[in-house]
């Protein structure tokens, strides 16, 4: 399965059926789950494609207002039938690829308890203590250092 997986730009627009889903468990309305700054003209958004349907997503949003050269991970979300294949890795991998060639240094995030390891494994290091989110669960703030 994971061999035939095409990662591709995509519109914020089509993150927000798995956000709902995998994300949210399906307890909010899709427009809901729209992030701050997904329409950032220095955001992007990449999805995994298998046979041409969506199955994974990743946001990578331009949070900061004082420097251009870091950017926040968030809403990442496979398909329940896809995870644990190395799509998550795949989206992570082009993610920080594509940030390398625009000369961004430092990307964060926060993760979910039951991710952090997947992070670890992807060089990301905890900062701080763990901390919750309501309605949500226990996060992690983490963050990776990009290479040339």
């Amino acid at each position: 399965m994971n061999k035939s997986i095409e990662i591709h730009k995509i519109s914020s627009e089509m993150t927000l059926n798995l956000r709902r889903e995998i994300l949210r468990n399906n307890t909010i309305e899709s427009n809901l789950c729209y992030f701050k700054w997904d329409k950032h003209e220095k955001s992007f958004h990449l999805g995994a494609f298998n046979n041409k349907k969506i199955v994974g997503i990743i946001s990578i949003l331009n949070t900061s207002t004082k420097t251009n050269n870091i950017r926040r991970l968030r809403g990442m979300a496979v398909k329940k039938k896809y995870q644990k294949n190395g799509i998550g890795s795949k989206l992570v991998t082009r993610a920080e690829e594509i940030l390398v060639s625009e000369n961004i240094f430092l990307i964060w995030l926060k993760a979910r308890e039951k991710a952090i390891n997947f992070y670890l494994k992807k060089g990301y290091r905890k900062i701080g203590e763990p901390f919750e989110i309501i309605n949500i669960g226990i996060h992690y703030y983490c963050e990776k250092k990009l290479k040339k």
